[in-house]
């Protein structure tokens, strides 16, 4: 279709040579809510239909949203700790946290409703237990 000179068709094939998309990864990129293994998680390929890896995957995802709702409640760092080590060790922590959040973020972004639950589930779990006093006995082993 012409429009005052401008074609209207396909793009060249030269334009599209950078758009190298490898279709076998793209079957399992979904972009709305789904529930099933075949997905990717975090990495290319993983886990892919393989239902081991999936659950590994979902395992994965358990233990780092669980890490992360033990370092947002308990206080690894004692009140002895000299002002400038204190400050940088809480430095440090915040930077591992906010890792954990994004590598949590990145895994929910593949829009698995098991990835989705497993997140929401270590979140639940350790909360709990910071409200039975879990988290307190855990810091205050190693602050001996």
């Amino acid at each position: 279709m012409d429009m005052d000179g401008m074609d209207m068709g396909n793009p060249p094939p030269a334009a599209m040579a950078g758009m190298d998309m490898n279709m076998d990864s793209m079957k399992y990129a979904h972009m709305t809510l789904y529930w099933g293994k075949n997905s990717l998680v975090l990495f290319d390929g993983f886990p892919g239909s393989n239902t081991g890896h999936y659950i590994l995957a979902l395992v994965i995802v358990f233990v780092l949203s669980a890490r992360l709702e033990f370092l947002s409640h308990c206080c690894l760092i004692g009140p002895r700790w000299q002002h400038t080590v204190a400050e940088l060790s809480r430095t440090a922590l915040h930077m591992v946290r906010m890792g954990l959040y994004y590598l949590v973020m990145l895994a929910l972004m593949s829009f698995n409703v098991g990835v989705l639950l497993v997140a929401i589930l270590g979140h639940a779990v350790i909360f709990l237990g910071h409200t039975e006093g879990w988290t307190s006995a855990v810091a205050s082993l190693s602050h001996h």
